[in-house]
């Protein structure tokens, strides 16, 4: 028992340390952003400046004055609207939304099993008779009274593992209008499809929730980092809230990304889109790539096509953390005070999780010691 209380209060005092260094860490994300805010521009206007001069310099130089400073302003504006969601606020607010997209789409997945599990049920009820084929192989002859059937189908739908359908991309300029970014701001058609939140570990926990529903034992809903104010008071769920952090902070640069691409095409400078799924495949490492300036993407078409076939390269702008930090050397000062934050964090969580192991170890324990010596019952009192 004071084993058990001791191992208690040290998950308790590595709680209050965290809470304690939480006001830190949003001072850095806050002076992070402060500085990015401040430096976009001139990144932009370089990766334009380096399309439009060393690319295409014929197409920039065939543009009449006005467009030439219809896009330069087009720059600046999109740019500002940009910086006025790169606040702590709105940045963490975005993350908020991605992961309520996230749980949606895992509602979703568990719906399509359930589906799929209670239309092979009706099949099976509806008996062989009724039962429908399989390419040329029917249903087998009912067997005497008794006997069981082991079919070979499988209970739900083959494909029920395979991605969500990309959404079609627009083909012509992106509308890029304040919170309206893109097209994840929208609180029901978020763009969660590349958020990716484990991939086959992901699949796994649906089915396990399935097996559940299966059951009848309705699942408990998975705390998430965004629940209640402010930042997580344990370490795993503040790792947790620092990756969305940093995924929706490169969702607002690949929407920017977008923008400007737009409007490149529009005015004729860049004849060749790409779109949002590819950017995200470029993020996420998915891609490869031909080396490129900072925050632009040099892409081989068409995809997969070998070096020496002649293949045609498309070029456009992808904004990316580590881009703008190697351009910005206060920018990559306050990465850095960051990364040493998270350190901290991950040693604090592998401590962390290694004493509520013990926890629940002991009180695992302490359960079986009672369910084996149970309590004597109370004595009767004398009539």
């Amino acid at each position: 028992m004071l084993v058990l209380e001791a191992a208690a209060r040290q998950l308790k005092e590595l709680e209050g340390q965290l809470l304690a260094s939480n006001p830190k860490l949003e001072n850095h994300l806050a002076l992070y952003l402060q500085v990015l805010r401040d430096g976009l521009l001139a990144a932009v206007q370089q990766a334009c400046f380096h399309l439009a001069t060393q690319v295409y310099p014929d197409r920039y130089g065939g543009l009449e004055p006005s467009s030439r400073l219809l896009l330069h302003r087009r720059l600046v504006q999109l740019v500002q609207r940009t910086n006025g969601l790169l606040s702590l606020e709105r940045v963490v607010g975005h993350a908020a939304q991605i992961a309520r997209q996230q749980q949606r789409e895992r509602r979703s997945q568990r719906r399509r099993v359930l589906d799929s599990i209670a239309e092979f049920g009706a099949e099976q009820e509806e008996g062989p008779e009724q039962g429908p084929e399989k390419g040329t192989e029917k249903w087998p002859e009912q067997g005497p009274e008794g006997s069981v059937h082991l079919g070979m189908a499988l209970p739900i739908a083959s494909d029920f593992l395979t991605p969500r359908v990309e959404r079609p991309q627009p083909a012509g300029p992106v509308k890029f209008d304040g919170e309206g970014d893109g097209d994840d701001d929208r609180e029901g058609d978020g763009d969660g499809e590349s958020d990716g939140d484990g991939g086959q570990d992901s699949m796994l926990s649906v089915l396990a929730e399935v097996f559940q529903d299966w059951q009848g034992k309705a699942p408990t809903p998975a705390p998430t980092p965004w629940d209640g104010e402010g930042l997580p008071a344990t370490p795993d769920m503040l790792l947790a809230w620092i990756g969305g952090f940093e995924l929706a902070l490169s969702r607002r640069l690949r929407n920017l990304s977008h923008a400007l691409n737009g409007e490149l095409l529009r005015l004729g400078i860049s004849r060749t889109v790409v779109p949002l799924n590819l950017l995200d495949a470029a993020l996420a490492g998915e891609l490869e790539l031909v080396e490129a300036p900072a925050n632009l993407l040099r892409l081989p078409l068409p995809l997969g096509i070998e070096p020496d076939l002649g293949r045609i390269e498309a070029m456009a702008v992808l904004l990316r953390p580590a881009d703008l930090e190697l351009e910005l050397a206060k920018l990559r000062t306050c990465r850095t005070r960051i990364q040493q934050h998270v350190h901290e964090v991950r040693r604090m969580a592998q401590h962390y999780r290694r004493i509520q192991r013990r926890v629940q170890a002991l009180e695992a324990e302490q359960l079986w010691l009672q369910d084996i010596n149970p309590a004597p019952p109370a004595p009767s009192l004398p009539p």
